[in-house]
């Protein structure tokens, strides 16, 4: 059992652009009215922050367990506000045969932070938004996977997963979701010999909502947005040419909503892959390739995927390079936002270990996407005849873009081998096109963390 504790100082700025008016991208001007203009309250804290921590571990030759928790007592002392956030994470892995192992997963997370701007990459599928505001929320994340290793390189997966979102305070200004998420999913890997092998899988995912607004505050009104999303990919990877694979993907998503006044929704992707393996330390990655989308009953668009990425390692630094366009569809930010999205990326990752225990990192990355939102929804009533009517259901869209710029550096320092402390600041600028979605945001923590075996069983 590990027990340890951890200090730190968090200051924190957010300051919105309170301009009177923004252009949409069809050129009409979206003017911010009296109400707009007062729910631009700008965020900040200045905050120190307690969190001990208690860890259990416990490790077999056919399982092993894993529970933390970590409850921290925050205080502004600007403010005086304070609160407790909590952090409870707990996983179990057990082989019942050499070649079938089952993982069991728990996570729970109470807080009002902002989000973690310091991985390029995510390993969730829900990626929460606060281009609204910084609210206070609780999610918990639950899931089995059942993995069966038939031959080599290849494995069979089973997996279910349940995650809740729950925003505590209602903000006045802005809306916000509640769900519930459920999601399925099948996968398999095959490995046919040395030079072939093929991935292939399927998910779906079930999305329940209870509608939060400062509308529905007040009337108890809700507004339908339940839906299901099937996702399939499948990928045939070829290693024929030595330090050169080649890859060939197509994914599929398919949205459909239970609110009649909404269309279903597809997204097609087909992506050729390359990469070079030009030395140990150096690695080259290319893919494109066509995109579909078609919403029900309109007339379909084509596009582009790309990817491309360029990681290069030293003796004690490593710097990778990347660069995506594409576009997506995400229901589950917390937001609202769950219309298609066209988007390019890049970012740039440096790491540097100065000293055995003294690391230091830098990032930045830039965003550019154009976001769809629905501004009206209505069933209109026709007559057909003489004697009958036809009703129509109409979704109004409109495209806005916004575009993100996020630099930051963290550096973490571990001396008298138990205590580690660590100093991170993040900048993010944001311009959008639609209102109450511009501002400037920084953030600094500085924290002092000590961890340590307790006693072991």
């Amino acid at each position: 059992m590990d027990g340890g504790i951890s200090v730190g100082y968090e200051r924190y700025d957010r300051r919105y652009d309170k301009n009177n008016s923004s252009e949409s991208a069809d050129g009409v001007a979206e003017v911010a009215t009296t109400k707009d203009l007062n729910a631009l309250q700008d965020d900040e804290y200045d905050r120190i922050r307690i969190a001990p921590l208690i860890s259990i571990s416990s490790l077999s030759a056919r399982d092993d367990v894993t529970l933390s928790y970590s409850p921290s007592f925050r205080y502004d002392y600007e403010t005086f506000d304070h609160n407790v956030d909590h952090d409870l994470s707990a996983k179990f892995n057990r082989f019942l045969t050499r070649s079938w192992h089952l993982k069991l997963s728990e996570k729970y997370l109470l807080t009002d932070a902002v989000l973690d701007q310091t991985s390029s990459t995510s390993t969730d599928s829900v990626q929460l938004s606060d281009n609204t505001a910084r609210r206070k929320y609780w999610t918990n994340n639950a899931g089995l996977v059942s993995e069966y290793t038939y031959w080599e390189d290849s494995l069979l997966s089973l997996g279910y997963m349940y995650g809740i979102l729950e925003n505590v305070d209602v903000d006045a200004a802005a809306s916000y979701d509640n769900y519930d998420r459920h999601e399925s999913s099948l996968s398999v890997a095959h490995r046919f010999d040395s030079i072939w092998r093929m991935t292939a899988s399927a998910k779906y995912v079930r999305g329940l909502y209870d509608k939060v607004t400062a509308e529905t505050a007040t009337s108890g009104d809700k507004i339908d947005q339940d839906l299901s999303e099937y996702r399939a990919s499948t990928m045939l990877e070829s290693n024929h040419i030595v330090h050169n694979p080649l890859s060939v993907s197509y994914s599929f998503l398919e949205v459909a909503y239970d609110d009649a006044t909404r269309d279903t929704s597809f997204l097609h992707d087909v992506t050729l892959g390359w990469q070079w393996d030009v030395a140990k330390e150096y690695r080259l990655k290319l893919g494109g390739g066509p995109s579909y989308q078609v919403t029900e009953g309109q007339n379909g668009d084509w596009g582009y995927n790309a990817n491309a990425g360029i990681k290069y390692s030293l003796e004690h630094s490593s710097i990778g390079v990347t660069a995506t366009h594409g576009y997506d569809r995400q229901n589950f930010t917390g937001t609202g936002e769950n219309g298609l999205r066209e988007f390019s990326q890049a970012r740039v990752d440096y790491l540097h270990e100065i000293h055995q225990d003294l690391n230091l990192k830098m990032y930045a990355s830039y965003r550019y996407e154009d976001q769809e939102e629905i501004t009206d929804q209505k069933i209109v009533t026709a007559n057909s005849g003489a004697a009958t009517t036809d009703n129509q259901s109409i979704t109004e869209t409109s495209v806005f873009n916004r575009q993100q710029f996020v630099a930051g550096t963290s550096a973490g320092y571990r001396f008298w081998h138990w205590y580690t402390v660590n100093l991170s600041y993040n900048y993010l600028q944001q311009d959008s096109e639609k209102v109450n979605e511009s501002y400037d945001e920084h953030c600094l923590v500085l924290s002092l963390a000590m961890e340590k075996e307790l006693f072991s069983w």
